[in-house]
């Protein structure tokens, strides 16, 4: 099936969200979570389709009080990382970014729900 006509539900199970999850966690944005995860905990997190583009992941990670989305082009491996938006209460957020769908580890590292945690 052509790219365009992917279902976003569908990227999800494949290698597209897992090749953003391994980008988002090199990137600056996974070092800032790494560090915002020492301070304010472990939190919530989900790795979905953006509107707008088949080859753009959206990121959420959400705390109590704060979230963060960043996008993850899994078709330009050169473009960096980048922020979507911000806030501070998780009510602000769409329904699709709260489908809890990946675990962030008390290292920091995200990764989606259901894939084991990588050998030392």
């Amino acid at each position: 099936m052509p790219r365009s006509r992917r279902h976003p539900r569908l990227l999800a199970e494949g290698p597209p969200f897992q090749r953003a999850v391994a980008r988002f966690n090199s990137s600056n944005a996974g070092h800032a979570v790494t560090g915002l995860t020492r301070t304010l905990g472990v939190p919530k997190a989900s790795v979905g389709a953006s509107a707008g583009s088949p080859d753009l992941v959206r990121v959420t990670v959400a705390w109590e009080l704060s979230w963060y989305q960043w996008g993850v082009d899994v078709a330009d491996e050169l473009r960096p990382v980048f922020e979507l938006g911000k806030g501070s209460e998780i009510d602000q957020l769409d329904a699709a970014a709260k489908q809890w769908n990946a675990v962030v580890g008390e290292d920091g590292r995200l990764r989606l729900a259901g894939d084991r945690a990588p050998s030392r």
